[in-house]
């Protein structure tokens, strides 16, 4: 409070350098006398410049400057809590002050171009003709900070630039005038900066900043820290940090309201329950990690990311959402990308059917993760193109959803795993069978038997993991591909996968059976079972193809197409799983006499390769429980051979229990 107190009554006091002077009226309003223009440029030097909420202005009146420089000289930062007004002429401003800038309710009335900065002030004189100059202005930053407070910096003005050394954002900073040229620019970090002086302050079609040059220096921690209050709006929004390795945390807004929002630099960029929302694209570009957590990336075109990591996580707030509306999805990094519980899309379907936008595409030199959280799907999803996911490492859908209503690719240099989550039962899904006596009465022994399976359990099974696609074909690549508890789809195309190594689909099952007698007297059973299959489903309103280097397996799961089936591999298994279903008798003539009876009945479940075209199968095929079937013909290059055929028997006390085990995918 008392710093803010001084540097109201400081005001605005001019140091004598330059031809300028300073008037004060009784309510506190200031009027500045500039000194006269050079090359188009009024100069002008002050000891303090600050600006209480009564509000100054700057007198180009019979100046007639292009553009008004005011440059602090002294150790006092500035503190602008009121509207500078440009009386007479339109003028750009430039307030420079290397000890640092603060804005409370300040505002600029009358501007072209406006720059607050941090930087200090020398100037390049151009000869344009025999005694006529123009004289531009340089800013060399290397030091200082902008501090936007709760009430906010806003005008109307052709372009608003912020250059400091660091930017801190309490407040609102919007730039009215609505142009996809001109906004609001932020180039923060060491950096020299020379801006034209010759065009009109009324020229929107040009940009004034001539160039940016940057000394390379290395920083920690954040250049730019724009807090949940604060926010940059104007027709376009720029945030460049020259600064090798210093971050932006975005807590606020910012958002475009014609053009784009560009976000650049070499450190990371957080956005944390904020928003980042352009009327046309976002780009944002940095070797660093690049992480949205609870945050939304918005564009009503395209939206562009380039970044050594690419995170997208939900929080309490909800899901992030990466989405553009009319345009494509391209994220880009040397790393790995991750989804987690958040929404990555490109276009949207209206209520009457029509679909927009462009293709999802995801590059990564390391791994893509794609995985839900328990409150939130994680979704990839191409509305109206196609979802292209291409690794270096792994790609991941775990309980989580890609999807297009054209095409769908993904192709990796490691595995393809398009899983569930899945808690591990008991002996691993093995049958656990006892038996034992108790005491002797009358001759009558006591005895108990059964057994008891656990598959484990699903942990979300609203949440199966998809590969989907509407009308175009889904392909998969990878070293090895495992669909296990998921489900491959494409309604209208073909769906071709191929496993350098292994191919596996596997269906996950959960649940309990048991089955209990114990007989003294009488007998008294009972039987229950929860066991079924989750996923493990290809399925293709065309044709399927797989090919494997070494095995094809299904276990549990259903291959089915519309067209054919073609597996290529050494061999190819069709396997069934043991599922479990219980029958349990209260009633009748032995219920009467005091005895119940029960029975578990354990049957292979899935295992199928079916098609209402031909199968065909390049290499030797084996049936253990499983099938494979078409109403064209199943050929083989190589041998069928039958283990064993699909069966349904109840389980007896004693006997070998269970067909084919689950291995635990």
């Amino acid at each position: 409070m008392c710093l803010t107190g001084i540097a109201q009554a400081a005001g605005i006091v001019a140091d004598g350098g330059t031809a300028t002077s300073v008037s004060t009226a009784a309510n506190g309003y200031q009027t500045v006398a500039i000194a006269p223009a050079t090359g188009g440029v009024s100069h002008n030097t002050y000891s303090s410049f600050n600006v209480s909420s009564a509000g100054a202005d700057l007198n180009n009146t019979g100046i007639n400057a292009r553009t008004i420089v005011n440059e602090v000289t002294s150790t006092n930062p500035s503190l602008i809590q009121g509207a500078i007004a440009v009386l007479g002429p339109r003028a750009n401003v430039i307030l420079a002050n290397p000890n640092g800038i603060t804005v409370d309710g300040g505002s600029f009335v009358n501007a072209g171009h406006v720059v607050l900065s941090t930087g200090q002030v020398s100037f390049s004189d151009l000869t344009l003709s025999p005694g006529n100059i123009q004289r531009n202005v340089v800013l060399a930053t290397s030091g200082g900070t902008i501090t936007i407070g709760p009430g906010g910096l806003s005008g109307t003005l052709v372009n608003l630039d912020l250059v400091a050394k660091r930017l801190a954002v309490n407040g609102p900073v919007t730039n009215d005038f609505t142009s996809s040229a001109g906004g609001v620019r932020a180039t923060i970090g060491s950096s020299t900066t020379a801006w034209d002086t010759g065009f009109s302050p009324s020229d929107n079609g040009h940009d004034w900043l001539i160039g940016t040059t940057t000394p390379g220096s290395t920083a920690s921690g954040l250049a730019v820290d724009i807090t949940a209050a604060g926010g940059l709006t104007g027709g376009r929004v720029q945030l460049i940090v020259t600064d090798q390795g210093a971050g932006v945390r975005n807590l606020g807004k910012l958002y475009a309201s014609a053009g784009d929002v560009v976000v650049s630099g070499t450190g990371d960029i957080t956005t944390v329950d904020g928003s980042i929302r352009a009327e046309h694209d976002v780009a944002i570009t940095t070797p660093g990690t690049v992480s949205l957590q609870g945050g939304q990336m918005t564009a009503a075109n395209s939206v562009t990311v380039k970044a050594g990591t690419i995170t997208l996580s939900d929080d309490a707030t909800g899901p992030s959402t990466l989405a553009a509306a009319a345009g494509s999805v391209g994220l880009t990094a040397t790393g790995d990308i991750s989804n987690t519980g958040s929404v990555v899309q490109a276009g949207g379907v209206a209520a009457d059917g029509t679909a927009t936008g462009g293709n999802v595409t995801l590059t990564a030199g390391g791994s893509i993760t794609n995985r839900s959280t328990h409150d939130n799907l994680g979704i990839v999803f191409a509305a109206n193109g196609d979802a292209q996911l291409a690794a270096q490492g792994d790609i991941v859908n775990d309980n989580a959803r890609i999807l297009s209503n054209q095409g769908a690719t993904l192709a990796a240099q490691g595995d393809v795993l398009n899983i569930i989550d899945h808690t591990g039962g008991t002996n691993g899904g093995q049958p656990v069978a006892y038996s034992h006596q108790g005491g002797s009465f009358l001759f009558l022994t006591h005895t108990t038997s059964g057994f008891d399976v656990d598959y484990g359990s699903v942990t979300e099974p609203s949440q199966l993991a998809y590969i989907a696609s509407t009308a175009g074909p889904v392909t998969i690549s990878g070293h090895n591909v495992t669909n296990s508890g998921g489900i491959i789809q494409s309604n209208g195309g073909d769906i071709t996968i191929h496993a350098d190594d292994a191919f596996t689909n596997a269906a996950v099952f959960s649940g309990q059976a048991s089955y209990s007698r114990g007989c003294w007297i009488f007998c008294h059973a009972s039987a229950s079972s929860t066991v079924q299959p989750y996923g493990g489903t290809i399925q293709s309103g065309s044709n399927i193809a797989i090919t494997a280097g070494s095995v094809a397996r299904n276990i549990g799961g259903n291959v089915f197409a519309q067209g054919d089936i073609d597996v290529t591999a050494p061999v190819t298994y069709a396997q069934g799983v043991t599922g479990y279903s219980a029958i349990s008798q209260q009633r009748g003539f032995k219920a009467f006499f005091g005895s119940t009876w029960a029975q578990i009945i354990a049957a292979d479940v899935g295992g199928g390769f079916a098609a209402n075209g031909a199968v065909y199968l390049t290499g030797d095929a084996i049936i253990d429980g499983g099938s494979i079937s078409a109403l064209k013909g199943v050929s083989a290059t190589g041998t069928i051979t039958t283990v064993r055929a699909p069966s349904r028997t109840p389980v007896q006390i004693g006997q070998h229990l269970g067909l084919t085990t689950w291995i635990g995918y």
